[in-house]
């Protein structure tokens, strides 16, 4: 432990100061919203760069399936965290813009619907049809999964910081608790979403 102890110390100081920009006044649309959720999810993929590469240098140890299955190395690795952090910039960017639209609604499925696909909707389109309303469907989906992705990759680096202190449960799989931590965030996000905009 005393050997990663400045790395430790580093790694959790980024992710404070990472959280500080993320949760400061999070659900209201303040003029630098969409800076500090970059800058915020920046520090997250720099603090999961700097661990992984303490840790396995070689990437022996590495779990993203274009190291452990294609065998390719940093590069690969780089460019796909750089893509990463791209696309979740682009969601940061669709629900900043966006402001809630009333509608008058029965509910929360009413509410989503008309949103979507407008008055006359019928409610088996909520599984196949294309929502006419591209913007709102951005707005929602960019929300969900800029929350989603950002919570994964946190697992990531806390994985790290375990085996650094060598405290790695027997069962802790990284990857797969960061996929299913994704996915439950994602999906309550958007419903939390779907619910302040039929408050609003």
């Amino acid at each position: 432990m005393k050997t990663y102890a400045g790395t430790i110390l580093l790694t959790i100081t980024m992710l404070v100061f990472a959280a500080i920009l993320v949760f400061w006044k999070p659900g209201k649309k303040t003029r630098y919203r969409f800076i500090r959720l970059s800058i915020g999810n920046l520090l997250i993929h720099l603090a999961d760069g700097l661990v992984t590469y303490v840790n396995t240098p070689d990437l022996k140890r590495e779990a993203n399936p274009l190291v452990s299955r294609l065998g390719l190395g940093w590069g690969a690795l780089f460019g796909a965290n750089l893509i990463g952090f791209v696309f979740i910039v682009l969601c940061a960017w669709c629900f900043c813009r966006y402001e809630h639209i009333h509608l008058e609604a029965a509910g929360m499925f009413d509410y989503f619907m008309k949103l979507l696909h407008g008055e006359g909707y019928k409610p088996i389109w909520f599984w196949y049809k294309t929502p006419s309303n591209c913007r709102s469907m951005c707005a929602i989906s960019g929300y969900g999964l800029y929350w989603g992705v950002t919570a994964g990759a946190l697992v990531l680096v806390i994985g790290w910081i375990l085996v650094m202190l060598d405290a790695y449960p027997s069962w802790w799989n990284s990857m797969w608790i960061g996929y299913g931590v994704a996915i439950v965030v994602c999906f309550s996000c958007m419903y939390k979403w779907t619910r302040d905009g039929y408050r609003s």
